[in-house]
This record gives C-alpha cells, structure tokens and sequence, in this order.
C-alpha cells in the first residue's frame, strides 16, 4: 500500500509541473533573465512565474558553471568569469558540489532538479507522517502539501534546495528515536546524510531555519523517552551531526572562508533583523494571490519580501487538530514552534523577539527565507487533523464552528485586502479578478473540507478529504506556471560574436548577456550580481562605481551605471574590458575613437574599447600563450607579470613546476617576480584548509559505510574462510 501511496505523491508533482514539462509554458530562467530575448510570447497570468531572480543570475548561470567544472573533471573552486574573479564553491548560492544540481547540464535542467527535490521532499514527508501512525490518506495528503509547499511555487533558485532535506532530517531523528527505543545500534545514517546534503544545498539562511526547526521536533522526542534513554537517543543524535558535517566540510570551509572575505552588504549587521512583514500582508498566507499574480504590477514590497504561503484549507485542518486532546505532545511543540516563527515573520511584539535573539538572526531575511519552517508545522498539523477526522467522525458543532471560524478568516482577510489593493501605485492586471478568484477557491475548499468530514464511512472520508487537500496544493503551486512565458526565440549571435573575439579580455554590460550570465556562456564578465571579495567591491568604488550596490542597478537618485562607465573608462580599461554591450538603440558616444560600436543584433550592440589592459602583462617579455590559468613568455630581463584576477588566500602559482610567491598589486590584482629567460607559468586555486576538509569528507564517507561494509564482507563464504582461524596443528 506504501508503494501506491508514493504513486500518488509522485503524480501529484508530476501534474502539478506538468504544463512545464510538456513545453506548454517555458520556465528556464534564460529566456526572462539574460536579456537575450528576440521574441516573447507573455504568459495568461501576466506577472513572472517566480520571485526572485537569483533563480538565474546565480543558481542557474553560476550553477551551469560549476556543472561544466565537474563534467571536465575539474573541481569547482573558482569562478574566472564573474567579476575580476571569485571563489565558486564558496559562494554557496551556485550548489556547486549539491548533487542535484548535475541536472542542470541538461536543456531546462533547473526544472527537473527541482521535480527531483520536490519528489524528495514529498516521498520523505510521506515516510515521517507514517512514523507518526497516520493513515496513509492524511500521510498522502501532507506529503503533497509539502512537496508543492508556497516556497517551492513561488521560488527556483538556491532557496528551495535545502526544504526536501528538512523532512529527511526530522525523519532521521525518528530513526534514531525508534532505534534507541529498541536498543538497537546505529539509526543516525540517514540524520547524517540529510544534513550533509542541507549543507552542501547552498544556502545557510534557509539551512539554518530548518535546522531550528528540526532541534524543535528533537526537543519533543526527547520527552517521550525515559530518563535513561535520553542520554542514548541524544548520543546518536550528536554522532549524526558530527558526520554530517565531517561530510560537509569541504563547503562548509569554502563558504566560511569566502563569506569572511566578502563584501556582504546590508547582510553584514544586524539590519536585516529588524524588518518583519506587516501585518496587512498576513492574508496572503491565506490566499496567496489575493494581491494578484507573481511580481504583477504593483507594490512591489509584497513580492520583494515575502516568501511563500500557506492555505485556508491546512489552516481549517491544522486548527481542527488542536482541538481535540489526542497527539497533545506533538501539537503543542508544533503550535509552540509556529507561533515562534509566525511572530518573528511578522514582528509579533515580544513573541517575535525570541527567535530574534538567536546567533546571526540579524543577518538573516527570516521573513522570506524561513517560510518552510512556518508551513512544514502547519502542515504536519493538517495531516493529524485529517488523520483525525478519518479516524472518529467529530460532532457536527465541532466541524460547523471550525468551518463558520475558517469563513469569517476569509471575509477578514478579504476586507483587510481591499485598501491595500486599491492603494496599488501600479494597476494589477484584472486585480479584481483574483480577488474574486482567490475568495472563491478558498470559500469552496473549507466547504468541502466541512462537508466530506461528515462522510459515514471512514476510508471514503478519509480519501475525500486528502483529494481536497491535494487539489488544492495543486492548483496553488501551478498558478505561477500560468505567468510563464507561452513562446521564446533566444538571441545567442551576441555570445557567438564575443566567444570569437573576446579570449581572456573581459566584458562590461548595461543590459544584455545580464549580471552572471558570463559565467553561464563562459566570458569573463567585469559586472556581477552577487556578494563580491571585499577588494572587488573596494576597486568598483573608488575605480568604476561608487554607487553600485552589486544586487541590482543603481538606485533611482544616483548616476546611471552608463554616466559613471563613460565618466570612468580608464578604470574599465585597467580592469581589462574589452567590449561593452549596451541594448539597441542605447548608443554609446565616441570619446576621441575610444569606444567604437563592432556588432548589433536585435537584443545587443556591442562595442569595443581601445587600449584595454591585457589580462596577463610583463613588461620587457615577449607573451607567446596565455590561457586563463598558463601562460608561456620570454623575459629579456626579470619582471613583475601582473594577471588582472582577483587576489585571494588560496591562490599558488608556479614557475618551471617552482613555487612562486604572489603579491598584490592595484589593490585587487596579482602579480608575480619573473626571471630572465623562457618561463611557464601556472596558477591555481585551492580555498585554504580544503586538504583537510576532504579529509574530513573521506574520514565521514568511512564512518558512513564502515560497518555496513564489514557485516556485508563477513557475510561473503570467502571472506569468513580468510578470517577464520587457522587449525591448530599441535
């Protein structure tokens, strides 16, 4: 029965993500995101089909990177296309080692991958509510409504790699649970694979909600357990998350060395901590496009921080649950722990400080990237309460008043909705419409959830009641699909174009082949979008921008990033830019033949500028080769060769298989001593420690199969025969 169950969460998701997956609409970040589209065909909704573009300029043009990397056999340490340079693997958000992210390699990859993490979290959510003695309709039920949870619909990039390990994370602690109970050894595994696998997912803020999440369930098993279990229990607890993070050391590493170099913006106090979402934005965790479709056009604040939903449907059933005596334990931690995040998202006085005062809160967007651990509650809640009206019908009063509470939250929600909506800056496409719409879905599914409870017979109860939950997960989830664009005909001539004649130079961009897409296509791309090496960041400030921020253009007081690129060209030039790309039509005026238009298609026009730095010069040699990390020159005398990439602990270089030192020079750039003569000479990166992080990774794999590998070897005849003892012959 298992086995048709998980046919039944597999199929959800393949429905669900099925208009993609026939082409009928297309979601591959590269045809809204590059600014290489040569026709658009919008999509019915209007808006976009998810949130946040880093589902682009990072998770999908640095992720692609680090996938060619690894298809080459070479290990993804170090990014030479985005900026001057800067560490890959450490920057986390490209998942360069996250196994799923291999599926990328494949045209629309990123939309599998995420099918692939969807169905993981749905199979491990199905596997934790059995654990938990639900029937297999409410277990059915809950899994779907996590595998195609708010963050999953609204979000692609890195943000939702980490969800599907948090259900196998609280899944490895009822292993360990049930293995303590029965005095077995072993039951940490699978605790030790997931949060290997959360670490290496690429990104700490969502990783770090979950696990609070998960020390909240661990908080309830350790009270079921006797006093002389506990110490057990926790023990396999502590081995688990020491080998998870002897098997995440090698990104663990990468990413605290990096992060300690970075310029990390407003992430670098305690800024972010302070803002929470208002209150008047609370209806949309009812129904989530009240305010009309995904980044539509209005108030932009709604999308720019909020970071999934609920709906009204598992809150009808969640409260139902808390209503009855049985499970008190299990509902009490998971009520506790939604009203702790509930109140820090929302800035709930006193209820939201206590998150607040926990390491590092400050730094984190809580309230748009700790969205799962607020849904995964409310979810495993509406399953017990599913569980629980399949189990014993209620009486009529219990259900009418969950029921008629659940009515009136929409008719609040509704009303609070109507003056935000009105006071839209920017109209909403038919925003009565989804107003009317949104009303409506969630008025018709609590009267279902209402009516089909009162079923007499309990597996068909049981059943109805899953099928609401389920279509509604559903329907929710595909909506953002409906905003993708129907047709796309992409414009590459302008990468053909630069892939011929750009070689090691750099490029500077005010439109297309956007922020990252270098690393995508391979061209060294001088602007980025990402948290630069704090030297990168210095250099754009004093030498090319002062008023960049690195996430996004300029603000709407300040210079254009054009002014400032023709104000400051010779600082463009000593950065080694070669071409830049400006949008049709947006020409660039000739400064005494310093900048000179090469190329056009219908998305680019690309220009040449003069007298650019070379990406490796030695004054007094003659450069007979250079690639991006060897080159071949003859010196006529010693010499300092400077190589325009960023300096960054972890660099070696070599000279005739010698080791060199590097220094820095300009503030950003390397630079080697040089001897007279015919010299090769080699760079390479490797982030400081890493020898000893893949130690660690080695020492983890071997505690991970040790044991299992000797039982399976004892088990072999040959093997028994080589141990056994040998006869004696006195």
């Amino acid at each position: 029965m298992d086995a048709e169950a998980l046919a039944v969460v597999a199929a959800a998701v393949i429905l669900a993500n099925l208009p993609a997956l026939l082409g009928l609409v297309h979601v591959d970040p590269l045809a809204y995101r590059a600014e290489l589209t040569r026709t658009f065909t919008p999509g019915l909704l209007g808006g976009r089909p998810t949130i946040d573009p880093s589902n682009g300029f990072n998770s999908q043009a640095i992720g692609h990177l680090a996938v060619f990397d690894l298809l080459h056999l070479h290990l993804p340490w170090w990014n030479p296309y985005e900026g001057t340079g800067m560490p890959l693997l450490g920057e986390t958000q490209s998942a360069a080692l996250f196994p799923p992210t291999l599926l990328t390699a494949l045209p629309n990859g990123q939309l599998y991958e995420h099918v692939l993490l969807e169905l993981t979290a749905g199979i491990c959510t199905y596997r934790l509510l059995r654990r938990v003695d639900l029937i297999r309709p409410a277990a059915v039920a809950g899994a779907v409504a996590f595998a195609l949870n708010g963050k999953f619909a609204w979000f692609t990039d890195a943000t939702v790699n980490p969800l599907a390990f948090l259900p196998m994370i609280l899944l490895g602690v009822e292993q360990a649970y049930d293995a303590t109970r029965a005095g077995r050894r072993g039951g940490w595994r699978l605790l030790a694979l997931a949060g290997a696998l959360t670490a290496y997912s690429g990104f700490p803020e969502v990783a770090y909600a979950d696990l609070l999440t998960a020390v909240a369930w661990l908080g309830w098993r350790v009270g079921c357990l006797p006093g002389a279990d506990r110490a057990r229990f926790l023990v396999k607890i502590g081995r688990g998350g020491a080998v998870a993070l002897l098997l995440g050391a090698p990104m663990l590493l990468a990413m605290a060395d990096y992060l300690s170099h970075a310029d990390l913006m407003n992430h670098a106090g305690t800024l972010l901590g302070s803002h929470h979402l208002p209150l008047w934005e609370a209806p949309q965790l009812l129904m989530p496009y009240i305010f009309g479709p995904v980044n539509g056009g209005h108030h932009q604040g709604i999308w720019v921080m909020v970071g999934g939903y609920l709906s009204t449907a598992l809150v009808l059933l969640a409260a139902l649950a808390l209503a009855t005596p049985e499970r008190r334990g299990l509902k009490l931690v998971l009520l506790a722990w939604t009203a702790l995040v509930f109140g820090h998202m929302y800035g709930v006085p006193v209820l939201g400080d206590v998150l607040g005062a926990l390491p590092e809160m400050g730094r984190i967007q809580f309230y748009r990237y700790a969205t799962a651990a607020l849904a995964f509650p409310v979810i495993v809640l509406a399953a017990v309460g599913l569980d629980e009206l399949t189990r014993v019908a209620r009486g009529r009063g219990r259900l009418m008043a969950g029921t008629l509470g659940a009515a009136v939250a929409i008719a609040v929600a509704a009303v609070v909705s109507g003056p935000v909506i009105a006071s839209f800056q920017k109209p909403v496409p038919a925003r009565e419409a989804f107003l009317e719409a949104s009303i409506a879905w969630a008025g018709l599914t609590v009267l279902a959830l209402g009516g089909l409870a009162l079923l007499r017979r309990r597996r068909a109860r049981g059943m109805a009641l899953a099928l609401v939950v389920i279509l509604d997960a559903i329907v929710l989830f595909a909506v953002p699909e409906l905003s993708a664009p129907r047709a796309v005909r992409t414009d590459l001539a302008p990468v053909t174009y630069l892939r011929r004649h750009l070689g090691e130079q750099r490029f500077f961009t005010l439109g297309p082949i956007q922020p990252n897409y270098g690393s995508y296509f391979r061209l060294a791309s001088l602007r980025l979008d990402d948290f630069p090496p704090d030297s990168y960041a210095h250099y754009v400030h004093t030498r090319l921008d002062p008023f960049t921020n690195f996430v996004g253009y300029q603000p709407a007081w300040a210079p254009s990033a054009r002014q400032e690129l023709l104000r400051r060209l010779d600082g463009y030039r000593a950065a080694g830019v070669h071409y830049v790309l400006t949008r049709p039509g947006d020409g660039l005026p000739s400064d005494h033949g310093s900048l000179r238009l090469v190329f056009r298609s219908p998305t680019a026009w690309i220009y040449r500028l003069s007298r650019a730095a070379p990406f490796v010069s030695a004054p007094g040699c003659e450069v007979r080769s250079v690639h991006l990390s060897h080159m071949r020159l003859f010196c006529r005398r010693p010499t300092t060769l400077i190589r325009r990439e960023t300096w960054f602990a972890g660099w070696g270089a070599e000279l005739d298989g010698h080791a060199l030192r590097i220094h820095r020079v300009d503030g950003l750039f390397q630079a080697v001593r040089l001897p007279a003569g015919v010299d090769d000479v080699s760079f390479r990166f490797v982030p400081v420690g890493m020898r000893w992080a893949l130690l660690g990774l080695l020492a983890g794999s071997v505690l991970m199969v040790s044991p299992t590998t000797w039982r399976l070897l004892m088990r072999a005849p040959q093997m028994r025969r080589l141990v056994a003892p040998e006869p004696s012959t006195v």
